[in-house]
């Protein structure tokens, strides 16, 4: 009977998939066959992700669960943000003869393996995990040789999803005001917003960009250590799966300054960022927990959104994370009353335990009950009657999180200064920003909680360059290596230590680095007679200079948080391994992607297949399933805490080029 009512199950929603993708698919080739004079019969072709020729689809070295279209303010200054004017057309044709409009359609479908293993997430066992219908368009106008201009717009719908609407309002042990409302989640996917848009200039030896754009400076494929000037939205996705389509634009002037050669330094440039902070969120910003109130339409979309658990942790959203579900003394609270050994609390909203730092007030206040906490590490002589009436009068009032204000005196700045010396290519940057996570501060012997953001420095170095093989060899497998590493001053982190830091948090130094080695399209007749073979190997090591047994784990680059039941480790260390081929000429692209980590022998895997038909590049399909292997919940950068959440996805995307 199970089989055949999850067999039912998949067949409804296949079938409301198909009529969602042919209402959109229908509504976007009407669109295109309404401007079919200006259309361009060509197929789009694919771009590395560091240069600035648009097309409707780039195929990402990691599996995405949607296909990546990667526009990005490039660091070499001699690239073109649009096609040459000739593929614009001639002059004879107007205005239009600069103007370029592309993009794709995308339908992505996916369901949970095992919904009996979501237990820890929601109450809901539904199959759907996802059904994604996302537009995206493109418009590139080229003005003259010296101006073009780039806009992105992205229209997304997802349905309302059962994981959400079952996970309905339950008072935290807490008693936080306005907790658990899960079926608010669902408005969180929908979006209907110009992403991108900015301008570039050329004037001189100055190319800028100013606008709404996303840049990245580090070099890793799937660990951000370089990347460090984009935010992150994980509410609607995995972030290590979907990196590039996870970075959320910023508003910022954006200049680089080509340099004249000297010696043996040669392409030398100086690449600037300023950010203001006034980054307004028009999408997935009203969280039931008010934490961006006042700041969605000001500087919401300045700080990564998602955290620390999709839409929300309690209840807690779809790719989100676990926390801690047994007594930990010193680390959590008992909920008053409650006993200390009974039935696990599933999922979080139900769960007895009281999470760091809000465990500090039920360890250090008296009429919460602090002398009967078990094995309470606070000392008799410290525990007194706590001021409770403060805010909105309940025992835990968090508010509103404390997005630093759009001032002069909190704008984001940056230098990065790029080079080639010989066949290497060298960069070193420097960056003031805030964390993009939050840390809780407890205020001693109140009620009141805020949760803030550290500022904090950032310097870094990358490298890459191709490797020295004998010719025999290079020839059939030629190597490239890349580096980078980060050092980052005063980051804030939860901390256990109730005496040491009463408030929750304590600060540390932290160093980042990554080695890697690429396998660049090497001949593999023995495997494909009408490909190549790639393949990346990548190290990634994230250093806690003041690492000790009461801090909380920490994970690179961003600090911050809260509720987290693993302690720091000095080296938190994890590898990323990808290969790669195709076969009759792309038709059939199989990939295999995995993230390891010896802290519970982790691997987050997403092996995926794409396949194109031999007539077109113009559509595809993408199959991928992303697996999540832990003998550790709590481990949050070997992604234990993502443990239970694997799915299956299927995705559909029509490229189109309008104009």
């Amino acid at each position: 009977m199970g089989f055949k009512t999850l067999w039912r199950s998949v067949i409804k929603n296949a079938a409301n998939l198909f009529i969602t993708l042919l209402t959109n698919l229908a509504l976007v080739l009407a669109l295109i066959f309404s401007l079919s004079s200006f259309a361009i019969a060509a197929d789009l072709t694919a771009t590395s992700g560091d240069t600035l020729n648009v097309t409707g689809s780039t195929t990402s070295v990691l599996p995405v669960s949607a296909a990546s279209v990667s526009v990005l303010p490039t660091t070499a200054p001699s690239n073109s943000l649009l096609p040459d004017a000739s593929t614009g057309g001639t002059s004879e044709q107007g205005w239009l003869s600069g103007l370029h409009i592309s993009g794709f359609l995308s339908q992505t479908f996916g369901m949970w393996q095992n919904p009996s293993g979501l237990v820890g997430f929601t109450k809901s066992r539904n199959n759907l995990a996802t059904s994604r219908t996302w537009l995206q368009v493109d418009e590139n106008y080229r003005l003259n040789e010296n101006n073009n201009f780039f806009m992105r717009e992205w229209f997304v719908y997802e349905p309302p999803y059962a994981w959400n609407s079952a996970n309905g309002h339950v008072p935290n042990p807490g008693g936080q005001v306005g907790s658990g409302f899960g079926k608010y989640g669902n408005y969180f996917y929908n979006q209907y917003t110009v992403r991108d848009a900015w301008w570039e200039n050329k004037t001189g030896p100055v190319t800028t960009y100013v606008g709404n754009q996303i840049v990245v400076w580090g070099q890793s494929l799937a660990f951000r250590i370089g990347d460090v000037i984009n935010p992150q939205d994980t509410t609607w996705a995995f972030g290590f799966a979907n990196l590039e389509q996870s970075r959320i634009p910023q508003w910022m002037v954006h200049p680089i300054w080509n340099l004249p050669e000297f010696g043996a330094f040669e392409s030398n440039f100086l690449e600037g960022i300023l950010i203001p902070r006034l980054q307004p969120m028009w999408n997935s910003c009203d969280y039931a927990d008010h934490r961006y109130d006042g700041t969605c339409n000001v500087n919401g979309g300045s700080v990564n959104n998602g955290f620390p658990a999709g839409v929300g942790f309690d209840p807690a959203g779809r790719f989100g994370a676990h926390f801690i579900n047994h007594f930990f003394p010193g680390n959590n609270a008992l909920t008053p009353g409650a006993p200390l050994l009974g039935p696990k609390g599933d999922p979080l909203q139900f769960d007895k335990y009281i999470f760091s730092p809000v465990a500090n007030e039920f360890d250090y206040c008296l009429n919460l009950g602090s002398a009967s906490q078990p094995l309470n590490p606070v000392p008799k002589g410290l525990q007194r009657n706590c001021n409770l009436t403060l805010g909105n009068g309940s025992a835990v009032d968090v508010g509103q999180w404390k997005v630093p204000a759009t001032t002069v005196a909190n704008w984001e700045e940056g230098i990065r200064f790029h080079t080639l010396v010989g066949g290497s290519e060298l960069t070193a940057f420097y960056y003031y920003t805030f964390n993009l996570y939050p840390s809780t501060y407890w205020q001693q012997w109140t009620n009141q909680f805020r949760s803030k953001y550290a500022p904090i420095q950032i310097v870094g170095v990358t490298w890459d360059a191709p490797l020295p093989m004998p010719t025999a060899i290079g020839e059939y497998l030629p190597l490239v290596g890349r580096g980078e590493g980060t050092y980052t001053n005063h980051q804030s982190v939860n901390s256990w230590d109730q005496i040491g830091n009463p408030d929750g948090v304590r600060y540390d130094d932290s160093v980042n680095w990554m080695l890697a080695l690429d396998v660049d399209q090497a001949y593999a007749p023995w495997l494909t007679d009408t490909g190549n073979l790639s393949a990346n190997i990548e190290v990634m090591d994230h250093i806690a200079m003041d690492s000790n047994g009461s801090m909380t784990e920490q994970s690179a680059p961003w600090t911050g948080g809260g509720g987290e039941p693993e302690g720091s480790m000095k080296n938190n260390v994890s590898a990323l391994f990808n290969i790669g081929t195709s076969w009759l000429w792309n038709d059939i692209e199989p990939a295999w992607t995995m993230v390891f980590n010896p802290k519970g022998r982790s691997f987050l895997l997403f092996p995926s297949v794409v396949l194109n038909p031999p007539w077109t590049k113009r559509y595809f399909l993408k199959l991928q399933a992303i697996e999540v292997l832990s003998g550790d919940i709590s481990s949050i950068q070997a992604g234990g805490l993502l443990k239970g959440q694997n799915l299956l996805t299927a995705q559909f995307q029509y490229n189109f080029d309008l104009l």
